[in-house]
């Protein structure tokens, strides 16, 4: 947007009193007190210069308190008055270029703000601000009839912001108030500073920093999964630790197994820093290889066995695997030609079984890796995260705490092992003397609800909210009530109607609700809650942030933002992963140095987009061209790039195809190739060699070229009608 016509300012201007407004309107004072004299030195020409400063101050402010363009500056002054002289210095010149023709994000401050699902809808405001007394009492005229919410009059010594009567309470006020006073005094001390730089007031700093951003600082655990696991199986070695098949593995029988492994592992050449790979179906053999790879000092490297071929091996190449544990009967999916060692624990079960039962002498340190995780990139290629023993044993220690000791019953365990949502329940009972419960593999959606009922009463039952919507529906009053202490929906977004569904089934002391947030990059999960008293029609928070870990809301220059305006989730702390394996770049891009902690640090940048309000963390969608399905992180260029890379095929394109309240889907838009007609099953089949099943497209339309907009951007909007 371009300045109006009538923005200019005096050619002199003799700063007077404004005029208090009436008593029954609120009203707030912004005195300049010692930085007055400042203010003046900051301007070479006291008669022409203040009000261009004052001005660029309260753009400044309102850049803070804006996201989308929907609020709009106005400048009145006297009529008459000249031009004025704009050159200023360059950081005021950025601030009050950038404030005029960038009307700025919806202030939360001060548009009326209604929700209907997932639209919203805002009233457009202006803001006044007057150069003199002749200005502010034609702004006065409009002010009271018109759509204005806020004036802001500049006097001798001080600012006074007033609001239309119902616009803004008091208490508002004075917080807008503080900042123009924290911005002045940011500009007097630091006058050639970057005029773009967060300047919330102090109070509010230290609360969106520190005392809702930033978790208990309990210092960083010492210790890693095997040193207490080790120790809880020496405490109780006959104590049931996995259930699976009807059958039951003790501590100590888990405890030698997976020694016998690590031993075998070592003898093949396994060791510290190269990934080794897992295989395996949810069976008696899982949790021995994935504790045997750690205690031969390797991360490990979950390989899903639903998944294709071809992806499985690009992740066993990108991870520069050398060795995978699996049985014969899935070895022919590990890719053919492949200079791979396996170890197969049923033909080698011979040499297992002769291997040492005694320490390996591995003693791994909080730094060194514990697994590499996939997840779905955006140039075509699954990116991997490489998670170390600190951040995980950090995480888990905090489960043990908050899940598991809500019972006895240890946990279950029905997803991937490339999933990372569940690794608590993998491990948390593990550290605390309980049992995991291993449910069939392969799992038919269907029979999720009568497993868990039958193997109930558990500590916590963790899974995805498109799980717990199934239970919701599946389970009787009863067997809801009596299922675990604590159930915990995480991996996608979470609607408040769900967790008051699942409360009423549960009723009064049944099973708890708790929601968990955190992307695979930070280690499984950064914050939760127990849910109370869900209220609203909206999504859940996203909770606290956990021990030794901090969750900002920052804008683009990794400033924070105030409360209640939006900007992108960046997390810090012990579990910052290492950063995706053999990609620096990315690495770079997206794991950055934390300006808010100890020299070091390094902050995670989500792209998740959240405010803050009154101390809850509230979800607002994403910046980037990522989405959940099913729990699983998609990245859509990831599609999009398998689809062109067909030989059916010239261009595509993939938009999210969501209809509330089903679960999300993709749709893509393909131009065949030249005198290559489309055939869309098999199209499906040849994309199945390739992507996991959630990330096929649910609908595929042919077209005859990309629609663009005027801009020249993919029509998206046009595209999603044709479906």
């Amino acid at each position: 947007m371009s300045a109006p016509a009538f923005f200019t300012l005096p050619a002199a201007w003799d700063r007077q009193e404004p005029s208090l407004p009436p008593a029954s309107e609120p009203w707030a004072e912004v005195p300049f007190g010692d930085v007055a004299a400042a203010l003046d030195a900051l301007a070479a020409d006291a008669r022409t210069r203040p009000p261009v400063t004052l001005l660029a101050a309260h753009l400044k402010v309102l850049d803070m308190l804006t996201e989308e363009p929907l609020v709009r500056t106005e400048v009145l002054q006297a009529p008459g008055s000249g031009a004025g002289d704009l050159s200023m210095r360059p950081g005021l010149w950025t601030t009050w270029r950038d404030g005029v023709s960038r009307t700025g994000r919806a202030m939360a401050d001060l548009p009326a703000r209604t929700e209907s699902g997932a639209a919203q809808t805002h009233r457009r405001e202006r803001v006044l601000f007057a150069l003199d007394d002749t200005a502010a009492a034609h702004a006065a005229q409009h002010y009271e009839t018109g759509p204005y919410g806020l004036l802001v009059l500049a006097g001798t010594d001080r600012l006074v912001l007033r609001a239309r009567g119902g616009t803004l309470p008091a208490e508002r006020l004075e917080r807008l108030a503080a900042m123009y006073r924290r911005v002045l005094e940011e500009m007097t001390a630091r006058p050639d500073g970057d005029a773009r730089a967060a300047c919330l007031p102090r109070a509010e700093l230290n609360r969106v920093l520190t005392d809702w951003g930033t978790g208990p600082m309990a210092g960083s655990p010492p210790h890693t999964v095997v040193d207490l696991f080790e120790e809880q199986a020496a405490r109780t070695p006959h104590a049931p630790a996995v259930r699976v098949d009807g059958a039951v593995l003790t501590y100590r029988e888990l405890d030698r197994r997976s020694l016998r492994i690590a031993h075998h592992l070592q003898l093949r050449g396994a060791g510290f820093g190269t990934p080794v790979g897992v295989c395996l179906r949810r069976s008696a053999d899982l949790l021995p290889a994935l504790l045997g790879v750690w205690r031969a000092g390797a991360p490990y490297l979950p390989l899903d066995l639903s998944l294709p071929p071809q992806r499985l091996g690009r992740m066993i190449a990108g991870a520069g695997c050398e060795l995978v544990i699996t049985r014969a009967e899935h070895a022919s999916l590990l890719g053919e030609g492949q200079a791979l060692g396996l170890v197969l624990l049923d033909e080698h079960a011979a040499a297992l079984d002769a291997a040492p039962e005694t320490p390996t002498g591995i003693r791994l340190r909080p730094a060194d890796p514990a697994y590499v995780i996939y997840t779905s990139g955006s140039t075509g290629t699954p990116k991997g995260v490489l998670v170390h023993h600190g951040g995980l044993i950090n995480y888990l220690l905090w489960t043990v705490r908050e899940y598991a000791a809500r019972g006895t019953g240890g946990s279950p365990f029905f997803t991937s092992i490339s999933f990372d949502l569940q690794v608590p329940s993998l491990y948390a009972p593990l550290l605390s003397g309980q049992c995991v419960d291993l449910l069939p593999d392969p799992l038919p959606t269907a029979d999720l609800g009568a497993l868990l009922a039958a193997g109930a009463p558990y500590s916590f039952v963790k899974l995805t909210p498109g799980h717990l919507n199934l239970l919701s529906l599946d389970l009787e009053a009863e067997q809801a009530h009596g299922l675990a202490g604590l159930v915990i929906a995480a991996g996608d977004s979470f609607p408040s109607a769900l967790a008051r569904r699942w409360k009423e089934l549960a009723g009064p002391r049944g099973t708890a609700v708790a929601t968990e947030y955190g992307p695979t990059e930070i280690t499984v999960g950064n914050s939760g809650q127990v849910i109370d008293a869900p209220d609203g029609e909206g999504l859940i928070p996203l909770g606290a942030p956990i021990p030794n870990t901090t969750m900002y809301v920052l804008d683009e220059r990794l400033e924070p933002v105030p409360e209640g305006i939006a900007g992108e989730v960046c997390v810090g702390g012990a579990g910052v992963a290492h950063g995706y394996l053999g990609d620096s770049a990315l690495t770079a891009e997206r794991f950055v140095p934390d300006p808010w902690g100890p020299p070091g640090a390094r902050l995670y940048r989500t792209g998740d987009r959240a405010r803050w309000s009154a101390g809850r963390l509230e979800f607002l969608g994403r910046t980037d061209h990522q989405l959940k399905i099913r729990g699983h992180r998609v990245e859509i260029g990831e599609v999009r790039e398998t689809l062109r890379r067909h030989p059916d095929i010239s261009e595509a394109v993939v938009v999210p195809h969501e209809r509330p309240p089903g679960p999300a889907r993709l749709a893509a838009f393909v131009v065949p190739a030249p005198d290559r007609p489309l055939d869309v099953p098999r199209l499906r089949t040849d994309l199945a060699d390739e992507l996991p099943e959630y990330m096929i497209p649910s609908v595929i339309v042919a077209i005859d070229d990309v629609p663009l907009t005027a801009n020249g951007k993919v029509d998206a909007r046009l595209l999603t009608g044709m479906v």
